[in-house]
This record gives structure tokens, sequence and C-alpha cells, in this order.
């Protein structure tokens, strides 16, 4: 017998809005190129307001060749900004780990999506973000890492700023 799902529920923070701030892709020239993709990844942190629950969330992935000197498929980066809205009853001291977290695998998603949507009529075809966790947990990597993406994150806050109109 099937255990019933869970019903689902909101989630305390809600996306107002995202936008593409950079968007760049180059296909390699050559015949070698391997599929596998070495990332960085920078994301940086602001309240939007006066209050703790307007939030941005800038997120740049740059990808390309691994540091063996392969040249990948395609190489570029994808810079996003997402403005961000945490629930009212929200506790306020979980706030930073909740933009950390989930805005920023929200903004990954969108990175992944437009890739894929880029790369789909592009010479060697459409190619995927890998998947990553921005959660602090850290997992035991796998036994096969040849075949997994190098990936170098780097965060940066911000100071409070002013909203652009």
């Amino acid at each position: 017998m099937k255990t019933p799902p869970q019903p689902l529920s909101a989630s305390p923070l809600q996306i107002e809005k995202h936008e593409f701030l950079d968007i760049e892709v180059h296909a390699s020239d050559s015949k070698d190129a391997h599929p596998s993709l070495q990332l960085e990844i920078n994301r940086r942190f602001c309240q939007l307001d006066t209050t703790p629950l307007r939030w941005q969330v800038e997120l740049t992935v740059s990808f390309g060749a691994e540091s063996d000197g392969k040249p990948s498929v395609y190489s570029g980066l994808l810079r996003v900004t997402g403005h961000f809205l945490v629930h009212e009853k929200y506790p306020k001291q979980k706030i930073q780990d909740l933009i950390e977290v989930t805005g920023s695998s929200i903004l990954y998603g969108a990175c992944r999506e437009m890739l894929a949507n880029l790369t789909a009529r592009a010479s060697h075809g459409v190619v995927s973000l890998p998947s990553v966790s921005f959660m602090p947990v850290k997992i035991p990597a796998p036994a096969r890492l040849e075949e997994q993406p190098q990936i170098h994150e780097t965060d940066r806050r911000i100071s409070r700023t002013s909203r652009k109109k």
C-alpha cells in the first residue's frame, strides 16, 4: 500500500522577479571537446528595503573547460538577479539561511533552463548545468570523481542598497 503524498504548502520565500544581466555562451571549435563543465559560482545578497523581508540575490555561474586542459563543448557565463519576499511569520534568525540556500537554488534553476534553451540549437547540442547544493553540509565525494564537475564558489555579501527605478 502506498503512502499518500504530503500536501504541498507555499514556500516562505517567494520570488517577485528575476532577470538575466549577462549571458555569454561560446561553442568550442574543437572536435575533441568534452561535455563536462567546470563551474565557478559567485553569490551576492542584500536587503532591498528597511525591513528584513525583501532581498536581492545575484548569482553568477561561469562554466568552461576543466583544469586538465581539455576543451569543453561550451564556455561562458550567466549572471542573474532575483528579488525575493520572505513571509512575515518566518523566523527572523533563519532568514539569511533561507535567502542563501533557497534564493540561490531558484536562480541556479533559472540558469540551468537558460543554458539548456540556448544550447538546444547550438553546434554541440543541449547541455545542462549539473545539480549543485547550496546547503552548507559537506557530503562525502562519490567514488568516481572524474565524472563529477569541479565547482568553486565564492560568496560576496554586499551592504544594503537602494532600489533602482
